[in-house]
């Protein structure tokens, strides 16, 4: 009785799993045609609206951080001016 019981789940669990690898495998064929169909309409020169959705963070003005003090590491990380004086080697 144990064996007939484990042998059913075993069995629904197989079966189980093959339609689910049906149904990817359905999925997969579809997205494959229709990313072969926009690649020929864009191969073609034309623009696919359907495919290319931008959301709406990316639509608006990014602004820029706004800077409450002013930035001196550019100042601190430039060189001083060293005063233009001959130097003799001759030595």
């Amino acid at each position: 009785m144990l064996t007939t019981v484990i042998a059913l789940l075993f069995t629904l669990t197989a079966i189980a799993a093959v339609l689910v690898i049906a149904d990817s495998v359905m999925k997969a064929r579809r997205a494959y045609a229709r990313l072969m169909s926009e690649a020929a309409v864009m191969h073609a020169g034309f623009a696919v609206q359907g495919s290319v959705q931008v959301g709406t963070h990316e639509l608006r003005a990014r602004l820029g951080a706004a800077r409450t003090m002013p930035d001196r590491r550019l100042a601190a990380l430039a060189l001083p001016s060293l005063p233009l004086v001959p130097v003799c080697v001759a030595a």
